[in-house]
């Protein structure tokens, strides 16, 4: 499922979906992640037992910093691995093992958050009447003052936190909404819950009124990475043989992060169960509440009572003078200056994608298509297409548009943009584009693509395209990640330089890590000049080095080709003062 198919969802089922808010859904409020607070823990613990000043750790993000770090705790054997569920609570009482000493620290960070957009949307949902619960692992206070400014008072939120679970229950069984449960505790409650043992016996009410409530609801889960034992072991209890969830469970996650374990073995059991799970991508909550917002009919018309706070998009800056410095930042998106308008439409009995795909390989034919409810959609030779679906029985075979709107989300017109656009780039002869489930993967041609291509001036950002890692057998090739997006009215070509790896199915998990160590160090080092660098080696290969150029998907006259007018030169963000 995509945002576009959860907001249609949502409109339908609005007030029987809760919300689960993680601490990625306070980040935008300046609010530090679990994953932060780890470096935090981290960086602390080791300059107290090396006896180092704050200026000897300058910046715990710094991937490198965070590689050194990591050894030395590994090498100490007494604590959990990188990216374990316990990571967080073994790190925290570790560095502050007193109760009171945690609660400090705490407070010294949530103190100074505000609301953002997200949370001010989020209440205006519970006004309105289309959110009415609201579960959370945070300690800040974000959604309450939300609800606050929202409301004009703080007395129609009923919120409660491990202190006072029966206020919860309570105000679950008599449908006294809206309702904010926080199940690790308020930040100024005595009960905090951060420790591996205090987690194991975590409030047994207050888990046991998130369980009943999940069993006649549905929940969207955001910027929770689902690391607490507890908690996940309650959601796959409500799962409750698939009577859980009537309103599905949604889980959205960050594009190219990969969910813990225990997520994706929760959204797996509740499909195997019939319940409506899904894993979608999405960059931030206040994304997702501000799209939102903007999409329900009951909160259209009300945007304006979100005072205080601005909505996360991106806008049109007009060119500074020639001669003006501006600090800017240069993005990974070609812009798509052209792109078909039209396509074929065949009205037939055929299925769905797969039996489109069998349709083709059995036709023998060289197409692309996609099915709406209209019918298939495609572009290529017109005989081809007839050949691949008449023996489904066409009803009707005719030209169809393709709307922008339909381009703004994830829909069917949009893949099948996507697919032409991305063969043909293919027919570059500096490249290779693959397919790896849902993800396009352009390889260089190693026969004609050279280390020099992405030098930009005294930038040299690598010096291999492709090698072996070690002995363990698995090759790795420079690549870019292809995607198709749509922001400020318009199609973008997304580029994200990456490494790929050919690991052979008998390798063993130890080279797998090698590879993972391996592909880690070597993107370490790519800070902004060589991140430009090779941005424009592959804007080059992907597009040609002209200011503009046209991509044919045939290159054929007996049909509808799709061809594609794109600019080498990517976007850039104006910063104004």
């Amino acid at each position: 499922m995509d945002v576009a198919a959860f907001h249609r969802a949502y409109q339908m089922r609005a007030g029987n979906v809760m919300w689960f808010l993680g601490a990625g859904a306070s980040r935008a409020a300046g609010i530090k992640t679990a994953g932060d607070m780890i470096w935090d823990f981290k960086q602390n613990l080791y300059r107290s037992h090396k006896k180092l000043s704050p200026n000897a750790i300058a910046d715990p993000g710094d991937p490198a910093v965070q590689r050194k770090l990591q050894r030395y705790f590994d090498e100490l054997s007494e604590f959990p691995a990188s990216g374990a569920p316990d990571e967080y609570a073994r790190y925290f009482e570790a560095t502050y093992p007193h109760a009171n000493d945690r609660r400090a620290y705490l407070d010294k960070l949530i103190k100074q958050g505000k609301p953002t957009y997200g949370h001010l949307g989020l209440a205006l949902l519970m006004r309105e009447g289309c959110c009415r619960i609201v579960w959370t692992t945070n300690f800040d206070r974000t959604v309450e003052d939300a609800a606050a400014k929202i409301y004009g008072s703080t007395n129609d939120l009923v919120a409660g936190d491990l202190g006072e679970p029966k206020k919860i229950a309570d105000a679950l069984d008599a449908k006294r909404f809206p309702i904010y449960g926080k199940l690790h505790g308020d930040y100024h409650s005595v009960a905090l819950k951060n420790t591996d043992d205090e987690l194991r016996e975590q409030d047994v009410e207050m888990r046991r009124a998130l369980v009943q409530a999940c069993k006649t609801n549905g929940l969207a889960v955001v910027g929770y990475s689902g690391r607490d034992v507890s908690v996940m072991d309650a959601l796959r209890e409500a799962l409750d043989e698939g009577r859980g969830f009537p309103h599905g469970l949604f889980w959205f996650k960050r594009s190219g992060e990969t969910p813990f374990e225990a997520v994706t073995e929760l959204i797996a059991e509740a499909r195997r169960l019939g319940v409506d799970a899904h894993l979608i991508e999405n960059e931030t909550f206040d994304e997702l509440v501000s799209d939102l917002v903007r999409f329900l009919p009951e909160t259209a018309d009300k945007l304006a009572d979100i005072e205080g706070a601005k909505p996360p998009r991106l806008r049109s800056a007009p060119l500074k003078t020639p001669g003006a410095t501006t600090p800017s930042i240069r993005t990974n998106a070609l812009p798509i200056i052209s792109h078909p308008v039209m396509c074929q439409l065949v009205d037939c009995d055929i299925g769905g994608w797969s039996e489109i795909r069998e349709a083709i390989e059995k036709a023998g034919v060289d197409i692309e298509a996609r099915r709406t409810k209209e019918g298939v959609i495609a572009f290529g030779r017109e005989p081809d297409i007839r050949k691949a679906f008449e023996p489904f029985g066409i009803k009707r075979f005719e030209t169809r548009s393709i709307p922008d709107k339909n381009l703004a989300y994830e829909s069917e017109d949009r893949r099948l943009i996507r697919d032409a656009l991305m063969r043909a780039i293919g027919n570059r002869p500096q490249i290779k584009v693959v397919r790896r489930g849902w993800r396009v993967i352009a390889l260089p041609n190693l026969d004609t693509v050279k280390p020099a291509d992405f030098q930009l001036g005294n930038v040299k950002p690598v010096d291999r395209l492709s090698g072996m890692v070690g002995n363990t057998g698995i090759r790795w090739t420079e690549c870019c990640e292809l995607r198709l997006d749509y922001k400020l009215d318009r199609l973008w070509l997304l580029m994200e330089p990456i490494i790929h790896r050919d690991i052979p199915k008998e390798t063993g998990a130890t080279q797998v890590e090698e590879s993972k160590e391996f592909v880690r160090d070597r993107l370490a080092g790519r800070f902004n000049p060589k991140v430009n660098a090779m941005l424009s080696g592959w804007a080059s290969l992907l597009v040609g080095s002209d200011r503009t150029v046209t991509l044919r998907s045939f290159g054929i006259s007996d049909g509808i080709d799709a061809t594609f007018e794109v600019s080498s030169i990517t976007g850039f963000s104006g910063v104004s003062r």
